[in-house]
């Protein structure tokens, strides 16, 4: 039985780890993105950039 719940720690830990890891690496991507088509929409004067990258996305 000792040996049921020290797995499903580690499963939990696991679960944690990936979750916030993939949290993390979504948001870093989704930042680094928005502030590329942010940069071209000031460059543009314009939202085309913007309506372009959520053409992509969708």
């Amino acid at each position: 039985m000792e040996d049921i719940w020290a797995y499903l720690g580690i499963a939990i830990v696991c679960i944690a780890i990936g979750w916030a890891g993939g949290y993390y690496g979504f948001t870093r991507h989704f930042q680094k993105r928005f502030l590329t088509v942010a940069d071209e929409c000031r460059d543009a004067d314009s939202i085309e950039p913007l309506i372009d990258e959520l053409e992509r996305q969708s």
